[in-house]
């Protein structure tokens, strides 16, 4: 785990190994950290000679000569400045470009990560209007947080819940709790997301086992997405707020509404 989150930063596997020896061990001859660390010493010396070239490995030319990694702490704040400039740089040059037009195509998503991270940007810059379909095993806890937040500052705010009951676990207040998901999942074959954020995009599809989602700009899409939305919200206050009346009208599951073919 650790080598691939170093390889994010720029380090192999074999500079991770040199690195992290010597933080263990402190000052090592090249033989020693050859040694300790299963690098072999065939390829040590480059390792270190391109360790000590990023500036986290010290040398003291005594005999034997030593040398030494930065402590964790520097390192992290070096890592940490270097980021941070490659950031100011990248803005500096994105900004500059020119936004495409409005993005019609649809853009297929198959893998849970993308979506999270996907839903996780369309949250953290809404603005005016969140509606979401989600069912109770995708909430995780940053999506909770980020949900949470919206609801604070975001007038327009629709949830419609599926899932196992979660009142009084949520710590955002304005959802609407479907109730009805296992005839939603004999309906849908699956469970789905369904988010959309200030008119601007929408992500929706098939998640769970396996992941079938779009994301889109694309109005048309937009335009149902969100209605799908609202509609489920407008069913639901209407039940909530005549429930006994319904039941009595429709069954206890009200199951004589969804008869829509007779």
């Amino acid at each position: 785990m650790i080598f691939s989150t170093m390889k994010h930063f720029g380090y192999s596997e074999l500079e991770s190994k040199v690195y992290l020896t010597l933080l263990e061990h402190g000052a090592l001859t090249g033989y020693e950290i050859s040694k300790k660390s299963g690098v072999a010493r065939s390829k040590v010396y480059n390792v270190i000679e391109g360790l000590v070239q990023k500036g986290v490995i010290l040398v003291n030319k005594s005999q034997p000569i030593l040398y030494s990694g930065l402590p964790s702490d520097e390192f992290l704040d070096k890592l940490k400045h270097s980021t941070t400039n490659d950031l100011k740089a990248l803005d500096s040059y994105l900004t500059k470009v020119k936004p495409k037009e409005e993005d019609n195509l649809l853009w297929k998503l198959d893998s849970m990560e993308t979506v999270y991270e996907k839903a996780i940007y369309m949250l953290n810059h809404a603005q005016e209007s969140v509606y979401i379909q989600i069912w109770s095993q995708e909430l995780s806890s940053e999506l909770i947080e980020l949900l949470t937040e919206a609801e604070k500052r975001i007038e327009k705010f629709v949830c419609i819940l599926f899932g196992p009951d979660t009142d009084n676990q949520l710590p955002f207040k304005r959802y609407y709790d479907h109730g009805f998901t296992e005839m939603k999942l004999q309906d849908m074959g699956s469970r789905w997301i369904n988010l959309i954020c200030d008119n601007k995009s929408v992500l929706f599809g098939a998640v769970g086992d396996s992941c079938d989602v779009i994301w889109t700009q694309n109005s048309s899409m937009l335009s149902l997405a969100k209605e799908y939305v609202k509609h489920d919200a407008y069913t639901l206050k209407i039940i909530g707020e005549n429930e006994p009346i319904m039941k009595k009208v429709y069954g206890d599951h009200f199951e004589r509404v969804r008869n829509i073919y007779e």
